[in-house]
C-alpha cells in the first residue's frame, strides 16, 4: 500500500487508457476537441493492481474504473477507483485528480494534484502534486515526470517519485510497446527488511487495441528485497510478476 504513517503500476492501466484514446477516430477526436467540455470513462480488469512496481491487491486480481472531465482550455478532473487488499480497514482506493494539460514548445506538459483516499480506512489519505512533459521523438514518445508528496498528517516524511517512460505504436498494427523506469524516495517507500528508503521500479509491456477494448500485458518489477527468512517473506507485494489487463473505454 501507499506508505502512509504505517505501509505497497497504475502504469499498466494508464498505458491502456492512453492507447484507447489514440485509437479513437480522428473525426470524433476533433469533434470532442471542439466541445467546451467532454466526458469519458473506462472500466478495467487487471490480474494484479500494480502501482510503481508494488502490488496493492496483494498479488490478486482487481476491478478498476474511472470518469474523466476535460475542457477545451486544458483543465481536467477525474475520479478513479480500484479494489485493493485490506489497508488499515479499507478495501477500496479512490483517487481524485485535477490539473491542466497543454502544448508548450512542441511538448505536452501536464501538471496537477492527486488526492488518494481509502474509504473506511484510518490514517490513510494523502495528497500528491505531479508534473510531466511528453516529447515526440519520431515514431515514439518519451515522457518524463515527477510526483511529490509533501510532509502531511498521514505521511511519515515527504516523498518524491521521478520516472521516464517511452512508448510507440508499431506501424500498421494495433500494437503499442512501452517501457517505464521509476525511482522513489521518502515516506512512500516501505521496506520490510528495514534496509532501504528508496527503490527503483520498472515496467515493460505491450497493448493491443480493438475498437473500444485494450488488451495489455506487462512485466513489472522493482529492486526491493523479497527473500523468505524464517518463514516470513519480506516485501511480498514487491514480487516481480507479469500483469494482464483488459480495459473498455467509453
Amino acid at each position: 500500500m501507499k506508505a502512509v504513517s504505517s505501509i505497497s503500476s497504475r502504469a499498466v492501466l494508464a498505458g491502456a487508457l492512453m492507447l484507447a484514446g489514440l485509437s479513437a477516430p480522428t473525426a470524433a477526436f476533433a469533434e470532442d476537441e471542439a466541445k467546451p467540455l467532454s466526458v469519458s470513462g473506462n472500466v478495467a480488469f487487471v490480474t494484479d493492481y500494480r502501482f510503481r512496481g508494488i502490488s496493492y491487491s496483494d498479488l490478486d486480481p482487481a476491478v478498476q474504473g474511472g470518469i474523466n472531465l476535460n475542457s477545451s482550455t486544458g483543465l481536467f478532473a477525474s475520479i478513479w477507483g480500484s479494489s485493493i487488499a485490506d489497508f488499515n480497514g479499507s478495501t477500496v482506493e479512490m483517487d481524485f485528480t485535477g490539473g491542466w494539460s497543454g502544448d508548450i514548445a512542441g511538448t505536452t506538459t501536464t501538471a496537477g494534484v492527486i488526492y488518494y483516499t481509502y474509504p473506511g480506512g484510518s490514517n490513510t489519505n494523502i495528497v500528491e502534486l505531479f508534473g510531466s512533459v511528453a516529447i515526440p521523438l519520431g515514431p515514439v514518445t518519451a515522457t518524463f515526470g515527477l510526483n511529490w508528496a509533501p510532509d502531511q498528517k498521514n505521511l511519515s516524511t515527504s516523498s518524491r517519485y521521478a520516472f521516464g517512460q517511452i512508448s510507440g505504436a508499431i506501424p500498421g498494427t494495433p500494437i503499442t510497446l512501452k517501457g517505464v523506469l521509476g525511482n522513489e524516495r521518502g515516506g512512500l517507500v516501505v521496506d520490510d527488511s528495514g534496509t532501504k528508503t528508496h527503490k527503483w521500479d520498472w515496467l515493460i509491456g505491450a497493448d493491443v487495441t480493438w475498437e473500444a477494448l485494450t488488451f495489455g500485458v506487462a512485466y513489472v518489477g522493482n529492486n526491493l528485497t523479497n527473500n523468505k527468512v524464517d518463514g516470513f517473506r519480506f516485501n511480498r507485494p514487491a514480487q516481480e510478476t507479469v500483469v494482464f489487463s483488459v480495459t473498455a473505454a467509453f
